[in-house]
């Protein structure tokens, strides 16, 4: 996992379901959910997608696609 230059990581949380305009991600080895609206997300988030997530933030922000991640673990989510 990389760390933004504050040296903070960022985490990981896989779109596990799309509800109405809001998506359910499953984040971090406990898949927590986190619902945040579909025009937070980075373009192109489907279900299954993994999403790079600054955790530091409340509401948590999507900062981009893990597109590896998302590529690796199709199924997975």
């Amino acid at each position: 996992m990389q760390a933004d230059p504050s040296g903070i990581s960022n985490d990981r949380g896989v779109v596990s379901r799309i509800e109405d305009d809001k998506a359910v991600l499953a984040v971090g080895p406990s898949r927590t959910p986190i619902h945040l609206a579909l025009d937070e997300l980075p373009e192109g988030v489907r279900e299954g997608t993994w999403v790079v997530l600054d955790m530091q933030l409340s509401p948590p922000m999507a900062l981009a696609i893990d597109e590896t991640m998302t590529a690796e673990r199709s199924g997975d989510g």
